[in-house]
C-alpha cells in the first residue's frame, strides 16, 4: 500500500482525474447559478435562504480546489477540502434516496444528467479513495508546491 500512495505517477493520475473533474463541474455551476439553485433546492435539506449563496459559493471553492489540486499547490490542502465537500454531497444523496426523491443530483449542472441513486453514491465512493491517496501520499513530484 506504501509502494501505491508514494508512486509519482499513481498520484499525478489521481491529481488530474479529481482536479479536472472539480474543475469542469465548477465552472458549468458558475455559468449558470440559477439552475444550479434550483438543484440544491430540491434535496430539501437547506432553508431557502441559504441556497442561493450556495450555489454561488460551491461552484467557486470546486474551482479553485480543482485548480490547485491539478497544479499541485497546497494539494494535501485542497484534497481536503475536495474530500469534506464529497462528503457532504454524498450525505446529501443520501438523504435524498432515503426521502424518495426523484432528483437531478446537481453534481454537473448543465454539463450532463445524473439522478441521485447508488450510481452516484459509488462514484463519490471512488472520488473520495483518490482523494484519500493525494492526502496521504508524501510525494510533491510534478508539483509547483
Amino acid at each position: 500500500m506504501k509502494k501505491l500512495l508514494n508512486n509519482e505517477y499513481v498520484l499525478l493520475i489521481c491529481r488530474i482525474i479529481v482536479g479536472l473533474m472539480f474543475i469542469v463541474v465548477g465552472v458549468g455551476k458558475i455559468a449558470n447559478p440559477e439552475e444550479f439553485a434550483k438543484e440544491i433546492a430540491n434535496y430539501q435539506i437547506l432553508p431557502y435562504l441559504f441556497v442561493n449563496i450556495t450555489a454561488i459559493i460551491i461552484p467557486w471553492i470546486e474551482l479553485f480546489a480543482g485548480i490547485l489540486l491539478l497544479l499541485g499547490v497546497q494539494t494535501k490542502s485542497s484534497s481536503i477540502v475536495i474530500a469534506v465537500m464529497t462528503v457532504v454531497f454524498t450525505i446529501a444523496v443520501i438523504i435524498a434516496i432515503a426521502k424518495g426523491l426523484n432528483i437531478e443530483c446537481g453534481c454537473y449542472s448543465n454539463i450532463a444528467s445524473q439522478q441521485v441513486g447508488l450510481p452516484k453514491v459509488l462514484e463519490n465512493i471512488g472520488l473520495l479513495i483518490l482523494t484519500f491517496i493525494i492526502i496521504l501520499s508524501d510525494n510533491k513530484k510534478f508539483s509547483l508546491k
